[in-house]
């Protein structure tokens, strides 16, 4: 019984962990975007379309994350904004990767670079 009662214990703690989020967290996504959004560009201006894709859906990930940390944060609407933004650019980058419009991709790649420097600016942790 007892056991049991620290297994559950062991399972209910790590699962309140995993979902609790810590600004070092935060920091490693920022730096996970930086690299992936530098990543993309060079995918689309190479025009290897799978390659490129790939590092959207990481970012979009990644700023969905994001999103959620602030939101749970709270005071902090424009870091939600941002995140949901940057959110939505790299969706609109793999629309245009999947009808073969490199040029509005690496737009809107570019726009997910400009959003990180203005988020930065008021954000970032570390």
């Amino acid at each position: 019984m007892r056991v049991a009662g620290g297994v559950v214990f062991a399972v209910m703690f790590s699962m309140s962990v995993a979902s609790a989020h810590s600004v070092f967290d935060f920091d490693d996504w920022m730096q996970r975007i930086d690299e992936g959004s530098q990543d993309l560009q060079r995918h689309i201006d190479a025009r290897r379309r799978d390659d490129a894709a790939e590092r959207a859906r990481e970012i979009e990930a990644l700023y969905g994350l994001m999103e959620e940390f602030f939101e749970k944060r709270g005071e902090a609407a424009d870091a939600v904004r941002m995140s949901r933004e940057g959110r939505e650019f790299a969706v609109q980058v793999l629309s245009d990767l999947g009808q073969q419009r490199f040029g509005a991709a690496k737009r809107n790649a570019l726009k997910i670079a400009h959003g990180c420097r203005g988020c930065h600016i008021q954000y970032k942790p570390l």
